[in-house]
């Protein structure tokens, strides 16, 4: 009985020991599957978060894009494009929009690529461009035709540029040692009593039904010219002379012809009068291309700046100058 009893309990060990073994087995696998269940569970909410953030920063940059905020650093960048057109705008206008926080204006682009600038009133010191004839909220102004760093506001821009033309041959009359200049302006003015006279027209083609068609009819034109005194200077005169800084004529083979004459030194041969007709195309404020470039842009901003500038272009177009000097 004894060795009976001896066998059992010894299978008894064996079966305590195998039932501690499977439950540390199970107990360890269960561990396992929970850890992997609570990794897995981690992994999804940083995914989770992941996403979000990212989403975050796409709609940041949407409306990074849709407001195109500037900002001092990229103004003062080395590199910084600054586009040829400005408009002083009021802060408030941006005030309250997260992404505008801390700029110092914004841009757009009109829909032929051409971009501009809304500067703020408060950094118009700051910034250091130079405005003519004076920095005002709601201005647009143009960067100088001729090639400097100035932008002219669009209102007086031909106003302005007529009167730094005039200040330029006075400059060169003088240099020269003039004794006497005149600057006149003659304009071609062309009239018309029946311009933009339309009728209608039945026009018969053939396969189709008749329609109706506009057209335009020009006749009874009249061409006039309008003459005005721009400026009439006396000086004492001198026969030491100096080559003048030319800017806005100085392309102009006529002015530099005088220039070279009178500088020439050739006292056998001097020149004594000078009378030339001077185109205005030859010295234009804004080709035609670009005057219908900044109308187009003006436009699809809904800002008016009185007469369009290509009717200036045009007008400027149909002037001539005529600069008389007396040495």
């Amino acid at each position: 009985m004894g060795g009976i009893r001896s066998k059992f309990g010894n299978v008894a060990d064996k079966a305590k020991e195998l039932g501690e073994s499977v439950a540390e087995v199970a107990a360890e696998a269960g561990g396992t599957v929970a850890g992997k269940v609570a990794a897995a569970g981690g992994t999804v909410a940083e995914r989770a978060r992941e996403g979000a953030r990212l989403a975050a920063d796409a709609q940041l940059e949407a409306r990074r894009r849709k407001y195109a905020p500037v900002f001092p650093d990229e103004f003062w960048s080395p590199d910084y494009d600054l586009p040829n057109m400005v408009i002083i705008e009021d802060e408030d206008k941006r005030k309250g929009i997260d992404v505008c926080e801390g700029a110092i204006g914004w841009l757009t682009k009109a829909s032929s690529g051409m971009e501009i600038f809304h500067l703020y009133h408060s950094f118009v010191e700051e910034s250091g461009l130079s405005l003519h004839p004076l920095a005002q909220m709601g201005a647009v102004y143009v960067r100088d035709p001729s090639g400097s760093d100035r932008f002219f506001d669009l209102e007086s821009l031909y106003r302005e540029i007529q009167k730094e033309k005039m200040s330029e041959l006075q400059h060169v009359a003088y240099c020269l040692g003039a004794k006497y200049c005149k600057l006149e302006m003659r304009e071609t003015q062309m009239s018309d009593s029946k311009q933009g006279k339309r009728i209608r027209t039945a026009v018969k083609r053939v396969g189709a039904a008749s329609e109706s068609d506009s057209v335009s009819i020009d006749c009874s034109e009249q061409v006039s010219e309008d003459r005005q005194m721009l400026f009439e200077r006396r000086f004492s005169g001198s026969d030491e002379v100096r080559r003048p800084p030319l800017n806005w004529y100085r392309n102009d083979k006529e002015i530099n012809d005088l220039i070279e004459m009178r500088c020439s030194n050739d006292s056998a041969n001097a020149i004594h009068d000078y009378v030339v007709n001077i185109d205005c195309r030859s010295s234009a404020a804004l080709a035609q291309a670009r005057a219908s470039e900044i109308d187009s842009a003006l436009k699809g901003l809904k800002v008016s700046i009185g007469a369009s500038l290509q009717e200036e272009c045009y007008r400027e177009s149909q002037q001539t100058m005529v600069f008389t000097v007396l040495f």
